[in-house]
This record gives C-alpha cells, structure tokens and sequence, in this order.
C-alpha cells in the first residue's frame, strides 16, 4: 500500500461509525488493489463511495465527501 493510501485509510477509518471499520477497511483495501492495477475507473469509484458513504459517521460525512472528491480528479 503507498504511503497516500495509508494516510486516506487512518484518516477514512477515524471518522468511521464504530464497529463498521473492519467492513470499511476491507472495501478500501481492495479499491486501492483495484487502483494499482488499473481497474477503478470514475464509474468503479461512484459506486465504491454508495458502500462507503453509509459507513461514515454523519458528522463527517461531508468532510470525507470532499477528501473523496478531490481523489476522484485523479480518476477522471
């Protein structure tokens, strides 16, 4: 895993519902899996944030909103 992964995963899973973590780590570990190899696409990338989003706890969810958004620029 690269170090930004790393950084967005501590800083995805701090502002994680409790209990949800292990369920959040297992989708973002793959997604970044899928994103050295090529295979997430924009498209891949809106549907891992509909299993993510839900994730989230709702105060933060719109801080990790725009930390999701910026990584999806490089995406497009």
């Amino acid at each position: 895993m690269l170090d930004g992964q790393l950084k967005f995963l501590d800083f995805f899973l701090n502002n994680t519902i409790e209990g949800k973590e292990n369920e959040a780590k297992e989708i973002l570990v793959k997604s970044f899996a899928d994103q050295e190899t090529g295979a997430l696409s924009l498209h891949e990338f809106k549907k891992l944030q509909e299993k993510l989003f839900p994730l989230i706890k709702p105060e933060k969810l719109n801080e990790v909103k725009v930390a999701m958004a910026h990584f999806a620029q490089s995406l497009a």
